[in-house]
């Protein structure tokens, strides 16, 4: 068997996406004979038949998808070497494909992401939300470049790393009735309701393992996969929720939120960046890994966030800014 013959081979990779000539010669800008000499040749080559003709479409056989799996992960690699050469002339230009937990993408990267703006202006950043099952799943896809979830990562084929604490907080109403109770006790919250996060959110894994090892069990359970909405509820005396300090900074400062003041009801967590263990990180990337570790110093948070608009490539952005951590 000669070696593959990597035009004929992109060609065939066209025809595989499409499941015909036609399409895949506008593709490549070929007639559609062309397209099927081409097809022709590396099935002689390989001695071997890769479509099979249905009407007016064709079907690639087994060998085929076969085929067709190894060129799919051959013309991604060129992407990536592409990609990858192209950021190593300028690390001034690039793109960084981020997938993040929702706690972390709204309250904590965007302060992150201006500030690494302001420093590589022409590095462009593709950020995905989700909660963090999803991202990890983006990243086992190798969809994103880099994943920060607020649950540490078991999956073996993963390299996980810490870089910074955060706690999970009980806030109420101010007009809840349990706002004005000196000492809150785990038998007063059995008359309560729970509003927390869907199932594949971290905050919702934690919050689940704080309750079977203390032992708290509430009356009813609110189930929301949006921080937000959540707040919102709380204020509106529809019961009570845990969150991350992060979330709430503008909300207690503003005195519509209120913190149950016992550590009894604070789930301490981290923050995690996790990525395919064997992924080679082009420059942009490394890029933005130093500079969140420089953020972060020590694996702690320096500031606490609150929010502000500017002016960020012509469009108004709500980012976040630092505030004094006393």
């Amino acid at each position: 068997m000669s070696e593959i013959n990597l035009y004929q081979l992109k060609v065939f990779y066209s025809v595989a996406r499409h499941l015909g000539y036609s399409k895949a010669g506008e593709e490549l800008a070929l007639s559609q004979p062309a397209v099927s000499r081409q097809v022709a040749a590396l099935e002689k080559s390989l001695g071997l038949e890769l479509f099979v003709q249905r009407g007016r479409h064709v079907e690639l056989t087994d060998v085929g998808r076969s085929l067709f799996d190894y060129a799919d992960r051959i013309f991604d690699l060129a992407v990536q070497a592409e990609r990858a050469m192209s950021q190593f002339k300028d690390l001034e230009r690039g793109h960084v494909l981020i997938g993040a937990s929702t706690t972390i993408g709204s309250y904590i990267l965007p302060q992150v992401l201006q500030a690494f703006h302001e420093r590589f202006p022409h590095i462009d950043i593709s950020l995905r939300l989700g909660n963090s099952a999803t991202i990890e799943q983006l990243v086992t896809n190798r969809d994103v470049d880099l994943g920060l979830v607020g649950d540490e990562v078991k999956n073996p084929a993963m390299h996980v790393e810490t870089y910074f604490r955060d706690e999970l907080v009980m806030i109420i109403s101010p007009e809840h009735h349990l706002n004005n109770k000196k000492k809150v006790l785990v038998e007063d919250l059995e008359r309560e309701t729970l509003i927390w996060r869907e199932k594949g959110s971290a905050t919702r894994a934690l919050i689940e393992r704080f309750l079977n090892n203390s032992g708290v069990v509430f009356k009813n359970y609110i189930e929301i996969g949006d921080t937000e909405a959540t707040k919102r509820l709380v204020t509106a005396k529809m019961g009570i929720a845990f969150v991350s300090r992060y979330a709430i900074t503008l909300e207690l400062s503003a005195g519509i939120l209120n913190i149950i003041d016992s550590s009894k009801f604070v789930i301490p967590r981290y923050f995690y960046v996790i990525s395919a263990k064997y992924q080679h990180h082009v420059p942009t990337v490394l890029a933005l890994l130093n500079f969140i570790h420089k953020c972060f110093p020590q694996g702690k948070c320096p500031f606490f966030i609150t929010s502000r608009q500017i002016s960020w490539n012509n469009r108004s952005v709500l980012i976040t800014e630092p505030v004094n951590d006393q």
